[in-house]
């Protein structure tokens, strides 16, 4: 009934994988929307022909930690190096926090928008078209009331890569 479900809500174009739309996805650069703070660990486990696995954990970090406030601290020093023209506006708590799961793939439509200058500039957009993109990628409330409306991380960086 639900292939696009049963199959891991895979996103396929024309044949190739790019993620799923349920797991977040990191990117760093300047040309693509950044979600949450991931803990990627890529040292632990191998499969059996040796090569790393990678798996992603919450941080389990207390928010009253010396070691969160500098995680916290270093990640709105990279946000605001990156996104010069939003000196003034607050940086949305998403963008400089982890998930309860470490692989949340949506944030909220503010912190989308509070990188929309950084990504139009790196791909030589309008922001017109950068929020239209933005627009397309976000999910409604569940029921129409319940929860917040989010934006898909991975759905805006192929819809700006061209590929959806």
């Amino acid at each position: 009934m639900f292939p696009d479900k049963a199959n891991g809500s895979i996103i396929e174009v024309d044949g190739k994988k790019y993620g799923c739309e349920l797991l977040g996805q990191k990117y760093t650069d300047e040309a693509h929307m950044w979600g949450r703070i991931m803990n990627i660990d890529v040292s632990t486990y191998k499969d059996e022909n040796g090569k790393r696995l990678m798996y992603a954990v919450p941080s389990n970090l207390s928010p009253a930690s010396e070691e969160f406030e500098d995680l916290v601290a270093k990640r709105v020093q990279m946000l605001r190096k990156a996104n010069p023209d939003m000196e003034e506006t607050a940086i949305p708590a998403e963008l400089v926090t982890c998930s309860g799961s470490g692989l949340d793939p949506h944030i909220f439509p503010a912190a989308a928008k509070y990188q929309m200058t950084r990504i139009a500039k790196a791909n030589n957009m309008s922001e017109e078209k950068v929020r239209a993109i933005i627009e397309k990628c976000t999910d409604s409330r569940f029921l129409g009331v319940f929860g917040e409306k989010t934006v898909n991380v991975l759905k805006v960086n192929l819809m700006l890569d061209g590929i959806l």
